[in-house]
């Protein structure tokens, strides 16, 4: 096939992995099938068993698809590398030699691919050359009951021999039929290819190989080798044996870095974005124990978790229960001895730390969780939530985000799945007024209605304390509360709930200060009857009211004392402040009003000359009155002068 060929979006590349027990035929089928000998190592071929992961082409042209074979080990003592290469797959070749029937890795590599969730497949009996047709007949029904139950049950199963060509002709017509009804791959347009191969190429340096999972990478990518978080950049692309510009999901791909050492990498690693993955010591899962495991599994027991192409040992914490019985399932933490990169919907195998027993497996739930308490109903209700629908994942996502806001392309990133589909699911949970969106110049983020009220309690809280430690306010300074803010929350979040809080009739809110709506200041006996007295003085003054420092000074009042009356007589609207220094009864500023209304009917405008000749007052208080007018409606500027708004 040309690379042109290659190039053709609609071209599928459709990937079938080998299993089944060590000598059953697994590599010499393939070779039948595709002319190509996938043990290529040449301790392979002296001792004539496959220890590395093959990979084999079946050459046919065919303009809409590719079919490709993963060739694994069946030794025991290999299953992590099986595990690495049935991780991709899309289907199997089951591989059981007629001679023998159902061994021992055909029974641990059938339920890897369960746990793997691996539906697709055909069951080859190999070797049927060796055996008659009676003995056939018992292995085929010998299978039958074997995959009884299971996604596989209604798998073809065909006899064929290696050595004799018959039924390769028959097994290759059943393996095209399978691979054109394996449906597209889902993909989230974000490039991610687990690595299961790391080699160097004369003349081109190191390469690494793998499928890719989702997105496209082209030359001249930047990429990051996740959990090591190693920067890399691409510098040539090859499918089939083949260099082109670029490779797509579903397709097995080996991409050449530039100036790297081949010592950085190794299987295990995730070839992405950057910023597209984030290295954890912990996942969050759903684990189904397998029926045929030897024991219960025991909270904080040690395994080996297969996912991806990566093994790593960790401690499992079982969240709802001391112990799991086999054939059961329960929502799990993984706790990593080393990191790994991976995102929720990832299937994963454990394995016993020792002997190397396979034992069960499942789903990713959350690639970056926090350390969950034990027995917690809200914890499992939100991992439930996250093994539920896109909604119920995104909604929970956005939940555990906390007071920090996403993006539509984080929340993506973090659920693994296709950002126009997740921005679908964030507009139907607005709607729902599960989740609310807050500002931002690069789009909105969102945050969870939950939340949202519990910074609304925080804020009206820190008012209240505020205002208990300063009796003498009746409000918080603006920028006082939004520095307390941003110790919880994104400065994005702040304005959003301060609105919130207005519309609600909770606060009030002026420039510079918050308050809280229908607060007052508490005032003593003694306090009620310095009010009075102050009040008196600024009523008794008519237009030209004293300073207020002045007012103290002749009370001789301490000064918080005296501000906590100012306050109190403020908010209860009987005195009302022009400005810093000058006050008014609101008796008096009524009078004032109308005889500001009465001369510019007269006069048509005033400055603030006209107002001290008119009403013999001083600069200082002409320049607040109308000022004043202005702010309140009555009047507006026209040029140095106020006219009347109607």
């Amino acid at each position: 096939m040309t690379p042109e060929a290659l190039e053709t979006a609609g071209v599928r590349h459709v990937i079938f992995g080998t299993a089944g027990h060590i000598d059953h035929g697994k590599t010499a089928l393939v070779k039948a099938l595709t002319g190509h000998d996938a043990d290529t190592l040449a301790e392979e071929k002296k001792r004539g068993i496959t220890i590395e992961l093959g990979f084999v082409f079946l050459d046919e042209e065919n303009p809409d698809q590719q079919i490709m074979f993963i060739d694994v080990p069946g030794h025991e003592k290999l299953i992590k590398t099986m595990v690495a290469g049935a991780a991709s797959i899309d289907a199997v070749l089951f591989v059981v030699a007629a001679d023998e029937g159902i061994s021992a890795q055909t029974r641990e590599h059938f339920d890897i691919l369960r746990v793997l969730g691996i539906g697709r497949g055909i069951f080859a009996l190999t070797k049927c050359d060796l055996v008659d047709g009676d003995l056939l007949l018992h292995r085929e029904k010998e299978i039958r009951v074997f995959i009884q139950g299971t996604p596989l049950a209604g798998a073809p199963i065909l006899p064929v021999s290696a050595v004799t060509d018959e039924g390769v002709e028959a097994l290759k017509d059943t393996l095209k039929a399978i691979a054109a009804d394996v449906g597209d791959r889902q993909d989230s347009g974000v490039f991610r290819m687990p690595v299961d191969r790391v080699f160097t190429m004369k003349g081109f340096g190191t390469v690494i190989a793998g499928t890719i999972l989702s997105g496209e990478v082209k030359i001249g990518d930047s990429l990051i080798m996740y959990p090591d978080e190693i920067r890399a950049k691409v510098r040539g692309i090859q499918v089939h044996h083949n260099k082109t510009e670029f490779s797509v999901i579903g397709r097995r791909t080996a991409v050449n870095l530039l100036n790297i050492d081949k010592s950085l990498l190794r299987r295990g690693q995730v070839a992405a974005r950057p910023g597209s993955l984030f290295p954890t010591y912990r996942l969050d899962a759903e684990l189904n124990l397998l029926k045929s495991a030897a024991r219960d599994l025991r909270h904080r027991d040690r395994v080996r978790i297969h996912i991806g192409t990566a093994e790593i040992i960790a401690r499992v914490v079982l969240l709802d229960r001391p112990c799991l019985a086999p054939g059961d399932s329960a929502p799990v933490q993984f706790v990593l001895e080393s990191p790994t990169a991976s995102l929720p919907g990832d299937r994963y195998v454990i394995r016993t730390f020792s002997p190397l027993l396979t034992i069960g497996g499942g789903t990713v739930l959350d690639a970056a969780p926090a350390r969950h308490k034990r027995f917690d109903d809200k914890t499992l209700d939100g991992l439930k939530r996250m093994g539920g629908n896109l909604e119920e994942a995104l909604e929970q996502a956005v939940r555990n985000s906390g007071f920090e806001p996403i993006s539509t392309g984080e929340a993506a990133l973090r659920l693994g799945d296709d950002k126009e589909a997740v921005l679908t699911a964030l507009d139907a949970l607005v709607s729902k007024k599960r989740i609310q969106t807050v500002g931002s110049a690069a789009g909105p983020k969102y945050i969870h209605t939950e939340t949202m009220d519990m910074l609304s309690r925080r804020v009206m809280d820190s008012l209240e304390t505020y205002l208990k430690k300063n009796p003498a306010r009746t409000a918080m300074p603006l920028a006082e509360l939004r520095s307390t803010f941003l110790h919880w929350s994104d400065k994005l979040v702040f304005p959003a709930v301060l609105s919130r809080l207005e519309a609600e009739a909770g606060i009030d809110r002026s420039p510079h200060e918050v308050g809280i709506r229908g607060y007052r200041i508490s005032l003593d006996p003694r306090e009620r009857d310095l009010a009075e007295k102050i009040f008196g003085i600024f009523l008794e003054a008519g237009l030209q009211t004293p300073a207020p420092e002045s007012v103290r000074e002749q009370l001789r009042l301490p000064g918080e004392r005296f501000t906590k009356i100012m306050n109190s007589l403020r908010e209860s609207g009987r005195l009302i402040p022009l400005n810093d220094k000058v006050s008014y009864p609101r008796e008096t500023l009524d009078e004032i009003e109308c005889r500001v209304r009465e001369l510019l009917k007269r006069r048509r405008k005033l400055a603030i000359a006209d107002m001290r000749d008119e009403m013999g007052l001083s600069r200082k208080y002409s320049q607040a009155i109308l000022e004043h007018c202005d702010e309140i409606g009555l009047t507006k500027r026209a040029g140095d002068a106020h006219i009347l708004t109607n």
